[in-house]
């Protein structure tokens, strides 16, 4: 019995402004189209007894046309493939209002998947297995839910699916307002795996319980992970983690500042950013510790000019006011425009409200970079 484990895809996410050249759409969102769709053909190829996806389908409770249209293609892939798959509902893709209903409904006539989303455990028997799905719930809380979820003497292989943070000895979680948590000693030990989501890198909480992790990045706390699906075997208890190709994240060694001047600091940038392998990815360069004398006459555009051949590229400068006091923080290039989108995009607004939002605000925060 084997068992294909992804999580976490956040379909219709966007960030900064590049466009994909090809489809003209956001960059970033063509980014985790594809490797969702890497994840589908990756079941295609292996053909499992099963295929979990344990939450966050979708970054929004509401997303976009795109997004649901790319979601409904793929899924309809894995239906006409005959591989029987399970979708939770993550916390970014339950509404707050039940009333309001949710986009997972949309699957529910597709032969062969099983879409979960109302609160409690809900039970899918697959051959000599039975999933036991339990989808983002607040009320009631998951660490109560999953108490409800007991492995059935009715098939020799028992699963649970689950989309929280996890507390034990050591704490998997995403610090977001909307996460749930559920402690170790309340999920049984007795299912012959736990498939996880929620926490984005790729995580063996204890035996035969994964976190498979997002197939994407979502920020610079994700550098350096491997992004990809958990093929889990059942019988014998092997996991193995299948890499998806990813747009590539450098995070550029900080410039220590505290004894540059501004000329050091753009030369000591060109050094850094020149040596590196930038084309086409998502780069961070942190500058700590800027004097006051060189932030005065520090040329901002220039070292920006430096990561120009980058997908995106990201410049914050950290001002030392006096001896042993700091302002972080105090240039954050590339991140508000981010962080506007983000959070227009998560809004209860219509789509077409928020479309008009973003592109209504992002031309000011180019303004404001220039």
């Amino acid at each position: 019995m084997r068992v294909l484990h992804v999580s976490d895809t956040h379909l219709g996410y966007s960030a900064f402004s590049r466009l994909d050249p090809v489809e003209g759409i956001n960059q970033r969102e063509s980014d985790f189209y594809d490797t969702f769709r890497q994840a589908v053909d990756l079941a295609v190829n292996l053909r499992p007894d099963v295929l979990i996806h344990a939450g966050d389908l979708f970054d929004t409770v509401r997303p976009q046309n795109r997004a649901i249209d790319f979601a409904l293609r793929q899924i309809i892939r894995l239906s006409e493939a005959g591989i029987e798959t399970v979708l939770i509902s993550g916390n970014h893709s339950t509404p707050r209002i039940r009333e309001t209903g949710s986009i997972f409904r949309i699957f529910e006539h597709l032969p062969h998947i099983h879409s979960v989303h109302e609160p409690g455990v809900a039970k899918v028997v697959v051959g000599d297995l039975t999933v036991h799905a339990v989808p983002h719930s607040v009320t009631p809380p998951l660490h109560e839910v999953v108490q409800d979820a007991v492995p059935s003497k009715a098939t020799r292989f028992n699963l649970l699916v689950l989309h929280a943070g996890i507390l034990g000895s050591k704490t998997y979680k995403m610090d977001e307002f909307s996460e749930q948590e559920v402690p170790m000693a309340a999920v049984s030990e007795a299912f012959d795996y736990v498939a996880l989501g929620h926490y984005h890198e790729f995580s063996e909480v204890r035996p035969r319980m994964f976190y498979s992790g997002s197939t994407e990045r979502l920020g610079f706390g994700e550098v350096g992970q491997t992004k990809g699906g958990v093929e889990a075997d059942l019988v014998t208890g092997k996991a193995t983690l299948h890499e998806l190709r990813t747009r590539g994240m450098v995070d550029i060694e900080p410039i220590d500042a505290s004894k540059l001047s501004s000329s050091e600091i753009l030369e000591e940038a060109r050094r850094r950013l020149s040596s590196a392998d930038i084309d086409d990815l998502i780069v961070r360069l942190v500058v700590k510790d800027v004097r006051k004398d060189a932030y005065s006459t520090l040329e901002v555009p220039a070292i920006k000019r430096l990561g120009s051949r980058a997908m995106h590229f990201e410049l914050r400068i950290d001002r030392m006011e006096e001896e042993g006091k700091k302002a972080t923080g105090d240039i954050h290039i590339g991140s508000l425009a981010h962080e506007y989108q983000v959070y227009v995009s998560s809004s209860d607004r219509p789509e077409e409200e928020r479309r008009r939002l973003i592109a209504a605000g992002l031309p000011y925060f180019a303004e404001d970079e220039g």
